[in-house]
């Protein structure tokens, strides 16, 4: 989900909520996951997801979750080391 919201499948609209394909699916990250895990109709997220992964090059997903580790303060502990993990896993200098 940190990945999908990054590399811009998910935006935030202005009153707060999180969009995929301008459809409504959450005001914050965990009904965002819970969301993702649980309705089949967003499951396209992954095939776009996994698509922009193959797609981009890895300094640029590395360049991206950085850009949103700096906007979003408001990372739980679990969410800052999953980025931390990611941006490890996308280093360039791996």
């Amino acid at each position: 989900m940190i990945l999908a919201i990054a590399l811009g499948l998910l935006s935030q609209h202005s009153q707060g909520d999180y969009q995929f394909k301008s459809r409504s699916i959450g005001k914050d990250r965990e009904q965002i996951a819970l969301a993702l895990a649980t309705e089949f109709t967003l499951q396209e997220l992954y095939g776009d997801l996994e698509e922009r992964i193959e797609t981009f090059e890895g300094d640029f997903i590395y360049h991206k979750l950085q850009e949103f580790g700096t906007s979003a303060s408001s990372l739980n502990p679990y969410e800052r080391k999953l980025l931390d993990r990611l941006l490890s896993d996308y280093n360039p200098l791996n």
